[in-house]
């Protein structure tokens, strides 16, 4: 067996088909899936048990809304609109581990001035079947995705845990599993978030080891919320026609054009969409109640899209781990982060170029392109580390790729590239630097990863441009597909 545990079966031991059949994922216990719970999701189900979830997600939003508006929005307790992100489902938008940085004070400002603003009346619909949390995304209120995430899977934790517990009573060893108490269920008496006692599998290999929660497969997507800004712009048209009222149809036209300058560019058609959609805010029922209309072709994520994503990142991973664990000394403590950092780009380099190890950036013949997927898969090659890697945040100058740290003094910030990049001159020759000094990293690397011979010679003319021919601190790696040996 493996000694790299990337996926929960793998870490309990057990068959990825008992997780299937329970309606479960099969999560990767070593950094987040760029997966979330779309709540419209929960509203489409026929289940009781999500449109009951959906309906509580409403409702408390309609609670905070109470909070926000008692005073026009003065004096409001804003830790009552902070939500932590819950990372022990290990879903979400984070690249590196599954630390996320759930609705802090942005959120609470943003949600108590659009309760005593534009979204007044909330709650109060008419046109649509239902209130939909989504509704507050649609205008660019400092609300998007991450509230959406954030928000409904703090709000149905509680049946997250119940639906854990399930799955660890039936089908974990009791060694496996452990008690935890939780604060998951809201006091609206008290405002306070009340406590309750669950037995959850958790990192029983090591000290310490935090809980898990699973997350049924049919309510989490890959893609946008079925219900986003971006949908709703581009749908605008759309909502349009299928006003009845030809008057107010024409009278919206109207306005928007009127917005246009001659020779409109997207940030025009935009700045119009805006200021129509705040002239005539029931725009935005209508786009809902056009997704309301078509809730029976909203599906979940299907197995395929789940499936094309353990093999990006984590199913042919394991095997990229078990070449480094034989061919090097990848896994193996170094002296400091530089060292570390160097000594590991290397490796890579190595097992990529000499170990096959390039098959794990290539779907089938077709690479890897996006410089997300690849991100991610560097960060999982760092499995059983005792450095800490992850995204340096707020840092002023936007997250660099990594900051690889071990204590407060020696740290290290990794940068990875693809050689097609069009800005790759320019990071090579300036924004590691720039990172450096506002993270006050004492180090800094890149890679670069090419796909082909002319991604080779592009980047041996830029570091030729730039003076930094064979810098240390620059590691290239040639990703290109291999003749096989019988052909060599």
């Amino acid at each position: 067996m493996s000694n790299f545990k990337l996926l929960f079966s793998d870490y309990f031991e057990i068959d990825n088909s008992t997780l299937e059949k329970f309606g479960a994922l099969n999560i990767c216990l070593s950094s987040d899936l760029p997966m979330f719970i779309d709540p419209f999701l929960l509203f489409a189900s026929e289940k009781p048990e999500y449109k009951e979830l959906h309906k509580k997600v409403v409702e408390h939003l309609l609670i905070l809304k109470e909070f926000a508006t008692e005073n026009n929005g003065i004096d409001v307790n804003l830790n009552l609109f902070k939500f932590p992100e819950i990372k022990q489902n290990w879903l979400g938008l984070a690249k590196y581990g599954n630390g996320g940085k759930g609705l802090g004070k942005k959120f609470a400002n943003g949600a108590i001035t659009a309760f005593n603003g534009f979204y007044s009346t909330f709650g109060e619909e008419e046109i649509t079947a239902e209130t939909h949390i989504e509704k507050l995304t649609l205008l660019n209120s400092g609300v998007g995705k991450d509230f959406i995430s954030d928000f409904t899977t703090n709000l149905i934790q509680e049946y997250l845990l119940e639906f854990t517990e399930n799955f660890a009573k039936k089908h974990l060893k009791e060694n496996q599993t452990k008690d935890f108490s939780i604060r998951c269920r809201f006091d609206k008496k008290t405002k306070i978030w009340q406590p309750r006692t669950f037995k959850l599998p958790y990192f029983f290999r090591e000290n310490g080891g935090d809980f898990i929660i699973l997350t049924p497969l049919d309510i989490l997507t890959v893609d946008d919320a079925v219900i986003n800004n971006s949908d709703f712009y581009s749908s605008f048209n759309n909502v349009t026609r299928s006003l009845e009222n030809s008057s107010l149809r024409s009278a919206i036209n109207d306005f928007f054009r009127s917005h246009l300058p001659r020779k409109p560019k997207k940030k025009d058609k935009e700045y119009a969409f805006l200021k129509t959609i705040r002239k005539f805010p029931d725009l935005v029922d209508f786009y809902i109640k056009l997704k309301e209309d078509k809730k029976y072709e909203v599906t979940s994520a299907s197995m395929s899209q789940i499936n094309e994503l353990k093999e990006k990142l984590v199913d042919a991973l394991t095997p990229l781990c078990e070449l480094l664990n034989k061919n090097s000394d990848f896994y193996k403590l170094q002296s400091n982060s530089y060292d570390e950092s160097l000594k590991r780009a290397l490796y890579l380099k190595d097992v990529i170029e000499n170990n096959d190890g390039y098959r794990i950036f290539y779907d089938g013949h077709r690479p890897i392109a996006k410089e997300d997927t690849i991100q991610r898969i560097f960060r999982l090659t760092w499995y059983a580390s005792p450095y800490d890697v992850n995204a340096e945040v707020n840092n002023g100058r936007g997250p660099a790729d990594y900051k690889v740290s071990f204590g407060s003094g020696d740290s290290t910030i990794v940068e990875f590239k693809l050689a097609k990049s069009t800005s790759l001159k320019r990071n090579l020759e300036n924004q590691t630097d720039v990172y450096k000094s506002a993270s006050k990293s004492a180090s800094d690397i890149s890679v670069v990863l090419c796909y082909t011979s002319s991604d080779i010679r592009k980047v041996n003319k830029v570091l030729k441009e730039i003076k930094k021919e064979n810098h240390e601190n620059i590691v290239v790696i040639d990703a290109t597909r291999k003749a096989s040996a019988s052909k060599v």
